[in-house]
């Protein structure tokens, strides 16, 4: 046997002698699994798991996710209140434990493992029938969290039930990147409770449909009254653009932002305490009450302009390298 046929043996074979412990199903010689960090359990003691999972094979790829992952990593590290795991593949997104395209066990965590989310995905993402099915009952049935942002409303469009569970999906960016007011519409939510009523932001601003006022919590809004909506682009003539909301899926928390199509953006503070706000309230870490869906909610006060982005830190022998250019 050789080629696909042989993967698929061997794949089949490491299967069908998992072990089983405590309920869970490891793969064969993983029940210590995470001893390659030196752990002896796949999460360390009053910190939670966070997959940041940002599958890049169709569509653009924009500069901004190396560096969205690895601000939202930063902020789990520094806060000690989550670790995070990056992936650019689909691997981890199953209940089944991890196999490599040779059959052998991956030693790492798969969706039992994780608490939540933060997604930057973009397009048709190939997952099976089974990682789909595992993907929303770590949501809907666990009660984890996801928290997707940007790309997110673009993915999996062929997909309704990603799109339900998301509560919204991209039409287009009909202005581009511009600079425009921002309204707050939900000044308790723990991701937007610190921002002023209105404020400026230059972004790339995203058209989305099938948002359900009745059923998500719009935190975030456009304000399009000086813009042009009647572009042929613009499906929605109303001027309601919601930029971001918090919704429940079953048991489950989900968070939206269309913010950070540029890298600067997510050295902006308030951006970056936008998405590690939301990623504690998925995580169960806010204490704040269910969401509450709402009509449209005016702008309060004139808007206003962020802090600046923060400047490059790091150690002074390699900030040396920047001067001068």
């Amino acid at each position: 046997m050789s080629g696909a046929g042989a993967a698929a043996g061997l794949v089949g074979s490491a299967a069908q002698t998992a072990q089983t412990q405590n309920g869970r199903q490891y793969a064969p010689g993983s029940l210590n699994y995470a001893q390659m960090d030196g752990m002896a359990n796949p999460r360390r003691p009053g910190r939670k798991n966070l997959l940041a999972w940002a599958p890049m094979r169709n569509g653009f790829q924009h500069d901004s996710v190396s560096h969205a992952l690895s601000t939202i990593e930063h902020l789990g590290y520094v806060s000690q209140l989550y670790d995070t795991y990056i992936h650019t593949d689909s691997q981890p997104v199953t209940k089944h434990g991890l196999f490599g395209s040779d059959g052998q066990v991956v030693y790492g965590p798969d969706l039992n493992d994780f608490d939540a989310i933060f997604f930057f995905g973009v397009r048709e993402i190939d997952l099976t029938a089974e990682q789909r099915a595992d993907l929303l009952s770590f949501i809907h049935d666990d009660g984890k969290g996801f928290v997707g942002v940007h790309t997110a409303t673009t993915a999996f469009l062929s997909w309704p039930e990603f799109g339900e569970m998301l509560g919204g999906r991209f039409v287009d960016h009909p202005w581009k990147i511009i600079t425009a007011p921002i309204i707050v519409e939900d000044r308790t939510f723990p991701a937007t409770n610190f921002l002023p009523p209105v404020f400026m932001l230059t972004d790339e601003m995203y058209q989305n449909r099938d948002v359900d006022r009745k059923k998500v919590d719009v935190v975030l809004r456009l304000d399009t009254r000086h813009l042009n909506l009647k572009q042929p682009d613009i499906v929605d003539k109303s001027g309601d653009f919601p930029l971001a909301w918090a919704k429940s899926y079953g048991k489950g928390r989900v968070f939206y932002s269309a913010l950070g199509h540029d890298r600067a953006t997510w050295d902006i503070p308030d951006i970056q305490r936008i998405c590690f706000e939301a990623v504690k309230w998925s995580l169960g870490l806010s204490g704040h009450p269910s969401i509450a869906p709402h009509p449209e909610r005016p702008a309060a006060s004139a808007p206003v302009n962020l802090a600046g982005p923060l400047p490059p830190c790091g150690p002074a022998w390699a900030m040396e390298t920047s001067k001068g250019k």
